[in-house]
């Protein structure tokens, strides 16, 4: 029996959720398979060169802990193409359960996966991998409990994910969000120059 082989956009986005369930289940090689061997990927804790453990088991890993669990679901991809190269946006929202204040809460994680892929020995790999953060919100596990949150302690963060900087003190504040779109606008510039290289 004859098979047919997947168009490139079907392989794009078949790669991009192969990628996205080997994380949250820390399936390590095949995660590893997912990304070519000098890609890189920067995210809220870690940014260069692939190294799939540190990325894996990093501060935002899911967690082993099965009251505290990290849920992932994206939607599906718009797939600019140019040849052997392609760059993927994503949208994703990132459930997380998390202790603030000594209260159970739900952290909810609005972004833009934005994927750089190749064509190379016809096989499409990732050869980078970043997020655009949009927006977050943060509510008790239970509700009408108090999460105790002083506004004051949310004064100045960037509301693309400011209860994610308030759960997690180290996040850096400047990832790319759509609170700077001037930044954002400069990401899809250099993006367009990359597919047309």
């Amino acid at each position: 029996m004859e098979t047919t082989r997947m168009s490139s956009n079907e392989e794009i986005y078949t790669l991009i959720a192969k990628e996205r369930q080997c994380r949250i289940r820390k399936l390590l090689d095949e995660l590893a398979s997912c990304y070519f061997s000098d890609a890189t990927v920067t995210t809220s804790w870690t940014s260069g060169s692939v190294s799939v453990n540190s990325y894996l088991t990093g501060g935002k890993a899911p967690a082993d802990d099965p009251e505290y669990p990290i849920i992932s679901r994206i939607g599906f991809p718009v797939i600019h193409k140019n040849g052997r190269r392609a760059y993927a946006e994503v949208p994703q929202t990132t459930t997380r359960w998390v202790s603030v204040n000594g209260e159970k809460a739900v952290l909810e994680c609005f972004m833009r996966l934005i994927y750089r892929t190749e064509l190379r020995d016809d096989v499409w790999k990732i050869s980078d991998f970043r997020s655009i953060y949009e927006s977050d919100t943060l509510k008790p596990e239970i509700l009408g409990t108090d999460l105790h949150i002083d506004p004051a302690d949310l004064a100045g963060l960037r509301h693309s994910y400011r209860y994610l900087s308030y759960v997690d003190k180290n996040i850096s504040p400047d990832l790319p969000g759509i609170d700077r779109p001037d930044e954002v606008n400069k990401l899809y510039e250099e993006l367009e120059q990359w597919l047309h290289l």
